[in-house]
């Protein structure tokens, strides 16, 4: 099976980079445990003020299936609301 290549935009909402910033992290701590996943880390990125970048590699297209619907991510997804007003995820193929 082919690796899954993740590029993530987060949109954080004004005021709330610090404190997401923290809960982030943690998250990501937890995510980075999960069977198939091979790379996870968080960006500031430089060019937009309120936006955080992810790069993500995870083994096969299932692992990453079953981490979207775990229990932290069941739970993650109610937290990030507060802090978040948008995300956009694209999924990347490398060119063997």
């Amino acid at each position: 099976m082919s690796k899954v290549f993740l590029f993530v935009e987060v949109n954080v909402k004004p005021g709330k980079m610090d404190e997401f910033i923290n809960k982030v992290k943690a998250h990501g701590a937890v995510i980075r445990t999960e069977a198939g996943c091979e790379f996870l880390e968080v960006y500031r990125n430089t060019q937009k003020e309120d936006v955080l970048n992810v790069w993500e590699i995870w083994s096969d297209r299932p692992a990453w299936d079953a981490h979207m619907v775990n229990e932290s991510s069941k739970a993650w997804q109610k937290v990030a609301p507060e802090y978040v007003f948008g995300e956009s995820i694209t999924v990347m193929k490398n060119l063997d």
